[in-house]
């Protein structure tokens, strides 16, 4: 594992609104990068710092004092440049300095390419008045990093606007997976069981950032909407499948009662479900610790007097044991035979 400082750096800021097009401003949209990268990198355990954390206007001069400022006490750190393009064309690119090989660029690239975006090239670009330096200033006067400009898509693109104002966090964590794999760190997202929800996450977002579904995630948190609030715990795993049973919450039904029924406090019962609203829903799925109860799946074609000869039970016996009031069943309901 390779403990080297990473560089954040926003491009543009304040009164430098960079590309412009189709109702985005670059400036905003690198800064959302950066902060993303900066905060997935502190997660994962990297050394990180941005070289501007707010839409302020860094002139060039400034910005590379910045930089070196940054990775004064650092040896060769990363420093990642993230941009918009602009011009017409489409896709992604990256720039590598030429005091640097093609590694890291590569894997950006073929990062970003891997959650959707189109990839277009890794080069390098000269100073046409002195071809032995960089182009880019970024590059060029930064001399004790290991830096990278990348452009993650064309604004003034009809295609790529979308895919920016849609897939921007993607990419970003491609970039993520990116410098941990060159660094030598596990980018354990996948692995973690619990998330605390941040401000702009969003069900899509975190099923994409966690490789989940956004109904698994619903259902091993016991959503019934989209919304996601600030500070919300979200299970990723449901670490508990081996210790209870999935109950669907019937008319009449409520947590007290349900909480008797499965003998377990119902602040437990509240806890395994992370419920924030303690209104149940007909159909909702809760988390019950596990019985011997056989569950019966009711089918097309059954009774309650056909099931009850089945499994050797009376049909009054049947009812009491799941509450029921009438002889009425439907096809899909669970029924507890004991």
């Amino acid at each position: 594992m390779n403990n080297r400082l990473v560089i954040v750096d926003a491009g543009h800021g304040g009164i430098d609104s960079g590309a412009v097009g189709n109702g985005m401003l670059e400036k905003n949209l690198t800064l959302e990068i950066s902060k993303y990268i900066y905060n997935r990198l502190k997660e994962i355990g990297i050394p990180v710092v941005m070289t501007r954390e707010e839409d302020t206007y860094l002139p060039k001069e400034d910005r590379i004092r910045r930089v070196m400022s940054l990775s004064s006490n650092s040896t060769k750190p990363i420093l990642i440049a993230n941009h918009i393009n602009a011009g017409g064309g489409e896709g992604a690119e990256v720039v590598y300095s030429l005091r640097d090989n093609d590694e890291l660029a590569t894997l950006v690239l073929d990062k970003i390419g891997e959650k959707g975006q189109l990839k277009r090239k890794v080069y390098q670009r000269r100073l046409p008045e002195n071809p032995n330096k960089d182009y880019y200033y970024i590059l060029r006067e930064t001399g004790n990093t290991e830096p990278i400009l990348i452009e993650y898509g064309f604004i003034d693109n009809k295609n790529d606007a979308y895919k920016l104002k849609n897939n921007l966090l993607e990419y970003a964590e491609g970039v993520v997976e990116a410098i941990s794999q060159y660094l030598g760190y596990d980018n354990t997202e996948e692995a973690k069981e619990e998330y605390i929800v941040e401000k702009g996450d969003t069900l899509y977002s975190l099923s994409k950032r966690f490789n989940i579904s956004i109904e698994e995630l619903k259902r091993i948190n016991n959503l019934n909407d989209d919304i996601l609030s600030i500070g919300q715990v979200l299970k990723l795993s449901n670490t508990d499948d081996n210790e209870y049973d999935t109950y669907i919450v019937k008319k009449g039904d409520s947590l007290w009662a349900i909480s008797k029924e499965y003998n377990i406090p119902l602040n437990e019962l509240i806890k395994i479900n992370s419920l924030t609203d303690l209104t149940l829903q007909i159909n909702q799925e809760l988390l019950v610790p596990k019985t011997n109860k056989n569950i019966y799946i009711v089918k097309a074609g059954d009774t309650l007097w056909s099931i009850a000869r089945k499994n050797n039970i009376n049909v009054e016996e049947l009812k009491t044991i799941n509450n029921l009031t009438s002889n009425l069943i439907s096809v899909g309901q669970e029924l507890i035979i004991e």
